[in-house]
């Protein structure tokens, strides 16, 4: 039975045992009781009826029409109260119904979002927005790298955990990690925001927040080499090339005897194990073995000085 002819059974006493066992399991049981309780306990006015009749003779001629009271019937107030109830819960839904997607390991996606502007998601990201009244509400959470190619006149923030991005009409690309936040403007112009840090970034600009450091540097290229299914760094730490060659081909790896302070710039391709283990490790004569499909060892057979 349908909720609407519950609540119209029950407020024509009319439930059966069963019905109303169902009726108790509807959300909005209890606030239908507290209604149903709250009207019970008010109390009409009591009227003396013959010495009200005593009282409208000796006034009969200067008696004056008066409206009847208009009694409002329990089951009205209840379907008042139950209508404005569900409307209160349906507007919380909808305000804050969130839309998005997340992509896992080794796999991309094409997102768009309400303006038409894409946004190219790679592997182990998150994007959410508000699915309600995004032209009021331009906030996008984000999580992990995108490439987003912003429509001309549309602008939104893209929120990290690591500081924000501001953008309009633009294309730049966000990683948003564990080591920080590297931001590349590779069209037009963005603002990045980070605590009281405040940079506007041109075109062909990247800049990298990572440990309290600040770091500006020069592009080269037109487009991310994760969009042609490479992974490309700048004077990056070995650690965080090492977790960038997990992420992509969903393994675990393992370092023995290795410089943590080691700085790493070039490339390896995404989509051929070898060769990448060969781009990280021959500049710094490391070896790697391959254990399986799920775990690799990149270590050094040179004794640590």
């Amino acid at each position: 039975m349908k909720k609407k002819d519950l609540l119209d059974k029950w407020l024509n006493g009319e439930l059966t045992p069963e019905e109303f066992e169902v009726f108790r399991t509807i959300p909005e049981f209890s606030s239908f009781i507290k209604i149903d309780s709250f009207v019970r306990e008010v109390e009409l006015p009591r009227h003396d009826v013959e010495s009200g009749l005593e009282d409208l003779a000796a006034r009969k001629s200067h008696l004056t029409t008066r409206q009847k009271p208009k009694l409002i019937k329990l089951a009205t107030v209840l379907k008042i109260a139950a209508a404005l109830t569900l409307l209160a819960a349906t507007y919380l839904f909808v305000s804050n119904y969130e839309i998005g997607t997340t992509t896992e390991f080794t796999q991309t996606e094409l997102y768009q979002l309400p303006d038409n502007s894409r946004v190219f998601l790679n592997e182990n990201s998150k994007i959410e927005l508000k699915g309600f009244n995004w032209k009021n509400n331009r906030l996008v959470d984000f999580h992990g790298e995108g490439f987003f190619e912003v429509q001309k006149g549309s602008s939104f923030t893209v929120q990290t955990a690591r500081g924000s991005v501001t953008v309009l009409g633009t294309k730049f690309n966000v990683v948003s990690n564990q080591f920080g936040l590297e931001v590349s403007c590779y069209e037009g112009l963005v603002r990045v925001d980070q605590d009281d840090i405040s940079i506007e970034l041109p075109a062909g600009r990247s800049i990298t927040l990572e440990g309290g450091n600040l770091d500006l540097d020069d592009l080269h290229t037109l487009e991310p080499g994760w969009i042609h299914n490479e992974s490309r760094f700048d004077d990056r730490p070995i650690l965080q090339v090492i977790s960038v060659l997990e992420d992509e081909y969903g393994l675990t790896a393992s370092t023995e005897n290795i410089d943590v302070n080691l700085r790493f710039t070039g490339g390896f391709p995404n989509d051929d194990l070898v060769a990448a283990l060969q781009a990280i490790t021959v500049p710094f004569e490391l070896n790697y073995t391959i254990e399986n499909k799920d775990a690799i060892t990149i270590f050094n057979t040179k004794d640590s000085e």
